[in-house]
């Protein structure tokens, strides 16, 4: 059921985690391979692995693997080396936080740079922001942008994202699990906090899922799963099933779990595995917008099609939420009630200075159609993912 490249790929990855036989099939297309690793973001683990299964002299586009690898090792250590940097000051000053994602998934690795992340994230107490803000600073960071639940700060290319909230807000069924995170987290020393073994791939799961489900998700997400389960073998399952079923993310875990089997443990793979491996290899590392258009359009339509989607997709082009624009007008944050002025004013800004934006948005609107909707709708069900608005 799986592809000639589909399963070349993940043989390529099962070696270079597990050091086991590379199996290539006969007309594997190495071509293809380095530009979706570019697409993937998984360049290093692919080199590792072909390293290992055929050796490092044979790899076909041999100079263009090393040299990349080269560089996003270097960036993979300078990444973690600001991220420690930032950890030590939080702690020094007594700034609650917790490492989150890439930041533990690294460490499990057989060498991090396998596992090559966007950003650092750190969830960190709010109410210390102004504290955190003048530590960044003082460490040479510059805020670059602010999220519904994270503030991105740079340093010489590295970013590091401060998490207000585990999920985002909009993301409601799921958001609401993890309102109060801190009542989960448990302090380790100092003011570094963690999540049970447990709740943190409960947690590492539901943001799986929520990126799959708005718009794709690329291969990272099932190594991270089978070096976290390989890493921490007496994990409770049942209390993971249990919590996930609250999450109505049971079927979709069960679903996952058997395509972990097929990857990783040479299960017999069956329609549903064979139909994710299909979506996530055609997906890029975090998803396509094509596909982002299609699940934003889904959750709008809340069942009643292609109409109803494009009028509440125009509503909130022309009146985004509150939040939304306390991002574009700060002044918003210290004077709610200037929120009807400031959409008025956000109409001429628009016209103004943002006509590219506005003309995309126009357009996305008119690239919704209820046969799309209906597919997307339908993909997400067959996997046990729909949304629960």
């Amino acid at each position: 059921m799986l592809s000639t490249f589909e399963k070349g790929v993940i043989s390529i990855i099962k070696t270079a985690l597990t050091g086991s036989e590379l199996k290539l099939c006969e007309g594997f297309d190495f071509d293809k391979l380095y530009e979706f690793s570019v697409r993937q973001q998984i360049i290093p683990i692919i080199y590792y692995g072909l390293s290992k299964g055929i050796g490092a002299l044979a790899i076909p586009n041999r100079t263009k693997f090393l040299f990349s690898t080269a560089n996003l090792t270097t960036f993979s250590e300078k990444q973690m080396s600001y991220a420690q940097e930032a950890f030590d000051a939080f702690d020094e000053q007594g700034i609650e936080h917790l490492k989150m994602k890439g930041t533990i998934l690294k460490k499990l690795y057989p060498y991090p740079e396998m596992r090559l992340m966007s950003d650092a994230d750190i969830f960190v107490n709010m109410d210390k922001y102004e504290q955190i803000s003048a530590i960044l600073t003082d460490l040479g960071y510059t805020l670059k942008f602010e999220s519904d639940h994270e503030i991105g700060w740079d340093k010489d290319g590295v970013c590091i994202e401060l998490h207000k909230r585990l999920i985002p807000s909009y993301t409601e069924d799921l958001y609401k699990y993890f309102e109060n995170p801190w009542q989960k987290l448990i302090l380790v020393e100092k003011s570094q906090y963690k999540m049970s073994d447990e709740d943190t791939f409960i947690y590492i799961f539901t943001h799986f899922a929520k990126h799959f489900r708005d718009g794709g998700i690329g291969i990272k997400f099932m190594t991270d799963f089978y070096v976290y389960l390989e890493s921490y073998k007496a994990l409770d399952i049942a209390y993971i099933e249990k919590e996930l079923e609250k999450l109505k993310l049971l079927e979709f875990w069960q679903n996952t779990k058997r395509l972990i089997e097929v990857w990783f443990y040479d299960k017999e793979c069956d329609q549903i595995s064979a139909f994710i491996t299909y979506k996530i290899f055609d997906s890029d590392a975090y998803g396509k917008e094509k596909a982002k258009l299609e699940a934003n359009a889904v959750k709008l339509a809340k069942g009643k099609g292609a109409k109803k989607a494009k009028s509440r997709r125009l509503w909130f082009t022309l009146f985004p939420k509150y939040i939304d624009m306390c991002r574009r007008y700060p002044v918003l944050k210290k004077a709610p009630i200037l929120l009807p002025f400031m959409w008025i004013w956000r109409f001429f800004d628009a016209l103004i200075f943002r006509r590219k934006n506005v003309q995309k948005n126009l357009n996305d609107i008119k690239q919704i159609n209820d046969e799309a909707i209906e597919k997307y709708d339908a993909e997400l069900r067959y996997v046990g993912l729909p949304y629960n608005n």
